[in-house]
């Protein structure tokens, strides 16, 4: 093997190193999943029954999962705030209303910040949840209630940079995040509701606003030849064309794709719109919303580009093309 072979063939470090730290933190979490779980039932009671926003309170690196962690309680439905501890004792520790639950996170239980401030806290009459690194600490002899979250090892070469504990601390925030919000009812309807800016905004949008309808709808009947099918597929401009009946209920759905296997299998006689449709097809309910086609579009599949709009009765009411979705 020459030299130019030798080093191609050769492993890459790197990618050894980078799986190291993958398989670190995976450790960490299932060294946590497989234990007990003390503290954990009592934290999601205590923080699906707030009232008021939740405070979470952390410094370092600690303080970015804290902060994290705020905003994905806030977006499941349970108004949280981040408190830096280093500023809570310069003025911020207005923002905590007397009785709140706070969540305090510190891999030591010693951070010194934290610490500082436990007995104006306890003065509040706050109660406090602790995920804590390490239970012979001040801060886990000082909370109410004590998740326990050691690592055996960070997932770095020296063994020092916040990494599997972070991780670990910030997935079992986000569980407690998506347990409180189920224990509190929050649906679906209810994120979109939070998220008003973007596609995830867009998704509350109701179809009946943005499909086609009236002489925008490409609309023919099963005896309509071939011939004024492609006429008003092409006038329409959807590539496709809805089937309906004397009471113009849906029965059939026509695309490109249709029209060309049809000629290609029977050629052009006896072509009709009945005859080259496809029977039941994928519709969307009157009082659908974007965010529910995207939902069916991921769960029925979505090779589909034009969707029906029906009534309760299957009547026609409108089209919309996959394009409409993102569009606006």
């Amino acid at each position: 093997m020459n030299v130019l072979a030798a080093i191609t063939a050769a492993p890459d470090p790197a990618i050894a190193w980078f799986r190291d730290v993958i398989e670190a933190e995976r450790d960490a979490l299932s060294a946590f999943l497989d234990g007990p779980l003390p503290g954990i039932s009592e934290a999601i009671a205590l923080l699906a029954q707030q009232e008021r926003q939740i405070i979470l309170i952390g410094v370092g690196k600690s303080g970015h999962v804290a902060a994290k962690l705020a905003a994905t309680f806030s977006s499941l439905g349970t108004p949280a705030l981040f408190v830096n501890a280093g500023e809570a004792a310069h003025g911020d520790l207005g923002a905590v209303p007397p009785g709140s639950a706070v969540l305090l996170l510190s891999n030591s239980g010693a951070t010194e910040e934290i610490v500082r401030i436990l007995p104006l806290l306890k003065a509040r009459g706050c109660m406090l949840i602790g995920i804590i690194g390490r239970a012979d600490s001040p801060l886990a002899r000082a909370v109410d209630h004590l998740i326990l979250a050691e690592v055996e090892c960070e997932a770095d070469h020296i063994g020092m940079a916040p990494t599997s504990s972070t991780t670990l601390h910030l997935t079992i925030g986000d569980a407690l995040a998506v347990a409180v919000s189920r224990s509190r009812g929050f649906t679906r309807a209810d994120f979109l509701r939070h998220h008003p800016a973007g596609l995830l905004g867009r998704q509350m949008i109701p179809v009946a606003s943005i499909m086609r309808q009236g002489d925008d709808l490409p609309r023919v009947e099963p005896a309509t030849p071939l011939v004024e099918v492609l006429t008003v597929m092409s006038r329409k401009r959807l590539g496709a064309a809805c089937v309906v009946d004397g009471n113009d209920r849906l029965i059939g759905l026509i695309v490109d794709g249709d029209v060309r296997r049809h000629l290609q299998s029977h050629g052009a006689q006896e072509a009709t719109a009945g005859v080259m449709m496809r029977r039941d097809p994928q519709v969307a309910a009157a009082d659908a919303t974007i965010g529910d086609i995207l939902l069916m579009r991921n769960t029925k599949g979505g090779a589909w580009l034009v969707l029906p709009v029906v009534d309760s009765a299957g009547r026609l009411l409108g089209m919309i093309h996959t394009n409409d979705l993102f569009q606006g």
